[in-house]
């Protein structure tokens, strides 16, 4: 599929998607075009888990692309048509979110689902894994504590879990179909020695235990919460002085879930400066078939991604090798 790169995972994966879904096919193809080596070889890593976890699936690989559809159809496309209209989320108080989303196993179990595949496909996602996976991991020393909130469907704390020399690694989560299938994830991997999985609210958490964190992931949470400011100064309450916490925000990108409109990578960047952390890197990515420029002037989807440090401690305190 992509010349002279060896893709195995992606290729059978894609193939799949377009046999059960032949009318993606044009978008998928736009999606992937033009992608990075290194991005593709990302893409490829997280593949071979979405494939990986399919097999393991009562539904199996076709279940996944059939909640995928059901992400783009059902769930994505009636709340970005309510955001055409009215340049506003449809939702936007939390009580609300989790009536509709959070206390609803099954349609919390398609979401993710349909996300976790979208991970590969869309190219801003697979762009922000990428940076995740290339840029992120590696600044973690050999040792480093590392916390993810809000796991979801489990890869990215995979991901972290099997970096060599990582030390303790926790996620949190206030869904308990979230935990479970981080669980599930994690088990049907082999990757749940070193990770604790905790059904935990981030505010409620307070400052129990201390900062015990070097690293802390928040991927597509902030846009969830009426607070984002609070939600970072509550994160980095956990976070050691010098540690990392990393950020990545979907901007104009309406879900039934999401209550905070993040305008851009700016705005994004003042929420994290806001909740006290120093910035240390920030990237954004449009969605498929867009140019940066044209996906801030439409107001289209824009995945933003934030590296804040706390202040204090060493220098470069929880750097690798990078």
């Amino acid at each position: 599929m992509f010349d002279g790169a060896d893709t195995p995972h992606l290729d059978h994966l894609v193939a799949r998607l377009i046999e059960r879904w032949p009318d993606h096919g044009d978008y998928v193809a736009k999606s992937l075009a033009g992608r990075a080596p290194e991005v593709v070889s990302a893409s490829d890593a997280l593949a071979r888990v979405i494939l990986l976890l399919g097999e393991r699936a009562a539904a199996g690989v076709e279940g996944l692309i059939d909640d995928y559809r059901f992400l783009c159809e059902k769930i994505v496309l009636p709340e970005e048509l309510h955001f055409r209209r009215h340049g506003r989320y449809r939702l936007a108080k939390f009580e609300d979110a989790e009536r509709e989303c959070y206390a609803n196993p099954l349609l919390m179990g398609r979401y993710m689902n349909g996300l976790l595949v979208s991970e590969a496909v869309w190219s801003n996602h697979a762009h922000v894994f990428a940076e995740y996976l290339n840029d992120y991991l590696p600044r973690l020393a050999s040792g480093a504590s590392h916390l993810e909130i809000g796991p979801g469907h489990g890869v990215f704390l995979y991901f972290a879990a099997t970096k060599p020399g990582v030390g303790r690694v926790e996620g949190w989560d206030i869904s308990p179909t979230s935990i479970a299938k981080t669980r599930d994830a994690l088990q049907a991997l082999g990757a749940t020695g070193n990770v604790e999985l905790r059904l935990t609210d981030l505010f409620a958490a307070g400052a129990a235990g201390g900062a015990r964190f070097d690293s802390i992931v928040m991927s597509e949470i902030l846009e969830h919460l009426e607070d984002p400011v609070a939600a970072v100064r509550a994160a980095c309450r956990h976070l050691k002085p010098g540690g990392l916490l990393w950020v990545n925000v979907p901007a104009n990108s309406p879900a039934p879930d999401h209550i905070f409109l993040f305008e851009g990578l700016e705005h994004a960047k003042g929420i994290v400066e806001q909740g006290g952390l120093a910035i240390e890197h920030s990237v954004a990515f449009p969605m498929t078939g867009a140019t940066l420029e044209k996906a801030v002037r439409r107001k289209l989807a824009v995945s933003c991604v934030v590296l804040g440090r706390k202040p204090g401690g060493p220098p470069d305190s929880t750097l690798g090798n990078h």
